[in-house]
């Protein structure tokens, strides 16, 4: 069990090339949110909104998913890699707390390469079944998917990732865990205290 929780705690896996479905983002609302508080000096905090989504401004070139205003999610959600707002261009790095929390109609999404951390509970008591985790260095905060009672497969493209067994609190349908690469030896170990499996591919 030793040897488990702390492969639990991060994963070194190779670099698998994962189709980014949300290359090509065909939206272009560039609206300014009102009536929420910024942080931060010129457009830092600042909270917009680019095709169906919410996002807050977190660097001169970065933005992440919000919760602070919340984004109505139906069915398949596609994140895109790259939004704009004021004839700027910034690259989607993180996907913030409750950004999509209690969607209970959100069944899948499609999560961009860009994207470096998500958030405690962003994803908490939707209704996604199954999730692919493409990026690279990507941490992935405590209770991130509590309580997905659908969430069954979760898939671990990249490398050096970080992803505790607590994201996935309260996932009672949670079957396998995939990761890529050279981690045979963990093919059908119980993933933490879940009741998943790995399942190298």
């Amino acid at each position: 069990m030793k040897l488990f929780s702390k492969l639990a705690i991060m994963f070194l896996l190779p670099v698998v090339g994962v189709v980014n479905a949300a290359a090509q983002n065909p939206f272009d609302v560039n609206t300014t949110v009102t009536g929420v508080q910024t942080v931060g000096t010129g457009d830092v905090g600042l909270v917009f909104k680019y095709g169906s989504l919410h996002y807050k401004i977190r660097s001169e070139k970065t933005v992440e998913v919000t919760g602070e205003v919340r984004s109505t999610c139906k069915g398949r959600v596609e994140i895109p890699n790259i939004v704009k707002h004021n004839n700027k261009t910034y690259t989607v790095a993180g996907i913030g707390p409750n950004a999509f929390s209690n969607q209970k109609e959100m069944t899948s999404v499609v999560i961009p390469k860009t994207v470096k951390y998500i958030e405690s509970k962003a994803f908490a008591s939707t209704g996604l079944t199954d999730v692919i985790i493409p990026g690279n260095n990507v941490t992935v905060k405590e209770k991130a998917f509590l309580n997905c009672k659908s969430l069954s497969v979760v898939t671990l493209s990249g490398e050096n990732s970080v992803c505790p067994a607590t994201v996935f609190e309260g996932c009672t349908n949670f079957r396998e865990f995939r990761i890529r690469g050279n981690n045979y030896q963990l093919n059908g170990k119980k993933f933490g205290n879940t009741s998943a499996v790995f399942k190298v591919l």
